[in-house]
């Protein structure tokens, strides 16, 4: 029975016995022969005092419950070894904060079998507490590591828009608690065509918040040719079309590599014509609400990326008049539950955004979440909440051209 064990006993020639039978045990052992050497050998946090009563009765009041003190702060465990001379109350008295006594001192069987349980006791409470620790230092790193991943995640959201007048943006992002894998953003492709795409990653925490930023790098015209293929003549690239964006983001992306599958929709718009050429991956279709209040679905695309190439996408294309809106959200919106268990579902939604034509595109956003919340009670989200929301102005501004500069944006609220 491995341990340490400090032995304060009067007695030497008791307390060099039972040191001798301890050490055959295996234990390691202290000894002191008054309280107040007691005290300082605390120090070396044993895991058990064998305290003489006799001796304990020598010491004064103020001592004892120091003493006993220091054994709650350095966890040490304590039995009482009870002489003929001093009854079991008395013991008790003494030392209230001891965990038993043994009441034949000379036996010394009797002793180690007790000693030998408290010992075991004492190792469980050790490995357990070095398991809640372990498991506390591993809570704080996926704690970090979640901060640090819904960080990242806000950083690749729009904080700046393409200074394009021929459209409108604004947006509302309501993360969930265990970072999930939302992201949209709009850029400039070309004097007149820009990309507006908006994704959702499966799953949460840190795995789908990196499989997140790397589809983002590989939507960028900066860091991949995915968006913008090279080739020999003037203008020396092409604009790949959304089918084909979504086709190489499901070679690129395979669920046997990432164990991660996303939905997307992507989409091409020309500010001057107001023309909009899409593809959705499994995701919710985008929202189109004309500017009389008629709302159509942009339904054309196909399934999951990542599934390789089980279907091939097809594209839409729809022709945008000023004042015509459309609006892209993750299925965290819909699938957002009141306590009562009921999700706020599509309907909910489409009611909503016909509604809001003469509203303004950011109070559209910002007043969705609201009723989105209201609708849930305060709950908070299971899934990240995402609207992203697109108006086609009139098509003559944009002959400005819409360049690669960038105009700062509003911070997002939420």
């Amino acid at each position: 029975m491995p341990g340490k064990v400090l032995i304060a006993h009067a007695d030497q020639k008791t307390a060099g016995r039972l040191e001798n039978d301890l050490v055959r045990e295996g234990c390691t052992t202290l000894s002191a022969s008054d309280i107040e050497q007691v005290r300082p050998l605390l120090h070396q946090q044993p895991d058990l005092l064998l305290l003489d009563t006799k001796l304990a009765s020598t010491a004064s009041a103020e001592q004892l419950s120091a003493l006993g003190t220091e054994l709650e702060l350095v966890g040490t465990l304590c039995l009482r070894l009870c002489r003929e001379d001093i009854d079991f109350g008395q013991a008790r008295t003494l030392a209230p904060w001891a965990c038993g006594t043994i009441t034949s001192p000379d036996a010394s069987e009797q002793i180690l079998e007790q000693i030998g349980t408290l010992l075991r006791v004492k190792q469980a409470e050790k490995e357990r507490n070095l398991a809640q620790g372990r498991l506390l230092l591993y809570q704080r790193e996926v704690a970090e590591g979640l901060r640090s991943a819904a960080h990242i995640q806000r950083t690749l959201l729009p904080n700046r828009y393409p200074n394009c007048e021929a459209f409108s943006f604004a947006w509302q992002f309501l993360p969930c608690e265990t970072v999930g894998g939302d992201l949209f953003n709009v850029h400039s492709l070309a004097d007149n065509t820009l990309m507006a795409y908006m994704l959702d990653v499966s799953g949460h925490g840190v795995s789908s918040a990196m499989v997140t930023v790397s589809v983002n790098q590989s939507l960028s015209d900066r860091t991949s040719h995915l968006v913008k293929q090279p080739i020999d003549q003037p203008p020396f690239f092409r604009i790949a079309t959304p089918a084909e964006v979504i086709t190489a983001l499901d070679r690129e992306y395979p669920y046997e590599r990432f164990e991660k599958f996303f939905t997307i929709s992507y989409l091409l718009l020309e500010p001057e014509s107001g023309r909009v050429r899409y593809c959705n991956g499994g995701h919710p279709p985008p929202i189109l609400v004309r500017q009389d209040g008629r709302l159509e679905l942009l339904e054309a695309g196909g399934t999951l990326v990542g599934l390789g190439g089980l279907l091939p996408y097809e594209e839409g294309e729809v022709l945008l008049q000023p004042g015509d809106r459309l609006y892209l959200y993750s299925d965290g919106i819909t699938e957002y539950a009141a306590p009562s268990g009921e999700m706020y579902g599509g309907r909910r939604l489409n009611d909503f955004l016909c509604r809001q034509q003469l509203t303004s595109l950011e109070e559209v956003a910002s007043s969705f979440i609201e009723t989105l919340k209201s609708f849930g009670e305060g709950l908070a989200p299971d899934d990240d909440i995402s609207l992203f929301c697109i108006q086609f102005n009139n098509p003559a501004k944009s002959r400005r051209a819409c360049e690669r500069e960038a105009k700062p944006d509003r911070k997002n609220p939420c």
